[in-house]
């Protein structure tokens, strides 16, 4: 890390640290309780229904569920926590691992480095400075007017899983996500799903640029709006990962490699909307992406405008959907790349113009970004 930018954090979190007040909780209790489930399952004890039911209701796991988790899903890990946990089912444990079943292989790992976890929860997520940290990695990547202390935050971690929501009832890590990203950068994962809130998305989804869309404009406005969302906010945590040499490799291979396709299939798509084509649903959108929400090609057309020194226009703009796709073909026409990134066409780029005169309107307050 740069010297200056070293002092410059120190700086930032003695300043959010003295900010924060007693409305910013983190809450672990979900945590602790699947360590008192797992401890009785290694005594050979059995999880009982109402235990189980007790868990769930947990505030942290009842947010998570809720936006992860079916039913069926919910009693697949459930036959997972007691397999892996009580010794009776140690060779159905083995072979599950090998096999390669996620919910196995991911409740071994809670189970294995068990010590790492605890010390992870104790000395790095209830230290005061943890939730600094997390302001001042969201604000680098937002505008002045979004650098506020979210009211009322409520941070949870629980032990289902391996990611994290973003709620209005709250934000919910998994521990096992958590704890990874520790190793790149402690808090950068937290601040992702922090950027979300701060700049008022997941809390006033309906006051975006282009909600509510007239009709036709739906799908595009759609996929435009959640690759604005995400890809901004991964600069906080993937940006980080990119640079680092055990991550490089996969984030290129998940956010990197299929983007061309997906932008040159979205390309083409516009013009079938310009040349007077029928509106394309938002589903259609959803399985472009791969089931993403925006983070494909959010990344990718972020990072190009980070990475060609447009981040303060990105910022300015940071709920404008159409104006970030117009940025991206501006990066991307600078083209300081290793390899050539995908443009829209003339006729693409001449529709996203009509729709952002269309949609224009004033600049957002500083309480409605």
């Amino acid at each position: 890390m740069p010297r200056f930018y070293g002092r410059r954090l120190a700086l930032l979190l003695l300043l959010f640290a003295a900010r924060l007040g007693v409305a910013q909780t983190i809450n672990t209790d979900a945590v602790a309780a699947y360590w008192q489930i797992t401890d009785a399952l290694r005594r050979s004890e059995p999880l009982t229904n109402e235990a189980w039911q007790q868990f769930l209701a947990l505030p942290a796991n009842q947010i998570y569920t809720a936006s992860v988790y079916d039913a069926d899903a919910l009693v697949r890990y459930r036959r997972a926590l007691e397999v892996v946990y009580m010794p009776r089912y140690d060779s159905l444990r083995q072979a599950k691992v090998r096999a390669g079943s996620w919910f196995y292989v991911l409740l071994d790992n809670l189970k294995q480095q068990e010590p790492a976890y605890r010390t992870f929860m104790q000395e790095t997520v209830r230290s005061p400075a943890f939730l600094a940290s997390m302001y001042a990695y969201a604000y680098e990547y937002l505008p002045a007017r979004a650098h506020r202390k979210q009211p009322d935050l409520r941070l949870y971690y629980t032990a289902l899983g391996d990611d994290a929501t973003s709620q209005q009832a709250g934000i919910v890590f998994s521990l096992y996500d958590a704890y990874s990203y520790q190793h790149v950068r402690p808090g950068i994962l937290e601040a992702h799903e922090l950027h979300h809130q701060l700049l008022g998305y997941a809390l006033t989804p309906t006051e975006n640029l282009t909600r509510p869309a007239q009709a036709g404009d739906e799908g595009l406005l759609y996929v435009l709006r959640m690759a604005l969302i995400e890809g901004l906010a991964d600069l906080t945590d993937k940006r980080v990962q990119l640079a680092a040499p055990s991550d490089s490799a996969a984030m290129r291979s998940r956010y990197f490699k299929p983007t061309p396709a997906v932008i040159q299939r979205l390309d083409s798509t516009i013009q079938g909307q310009a040349a007077g084509g029928p509106a394309t649903p938002e589903k259609f959108y959803r399985r472009l992406t791969n089931g993403t929400n925006g983070h494909l090609p959010g990344f990718y057309m972020a990072y190009a405008i980070w990475r060609a020194g447009y981040l303060p226009a990105l910022l300015d703009h940071a709920d404008d959907p159409i104006a970030f796709a117009l940025l991206y073909q501006k990066a991307a026409r600078k083209n300081k790349y290793h390899q050539r990134l995908p443009l829209f066409s003339a006729p693409s780029v001449h529709y996203l113009k009509q729709l952002r005169r269309k949609y224009a309107k004033l600049p957002p307050t500083v309480s409605k970004p």
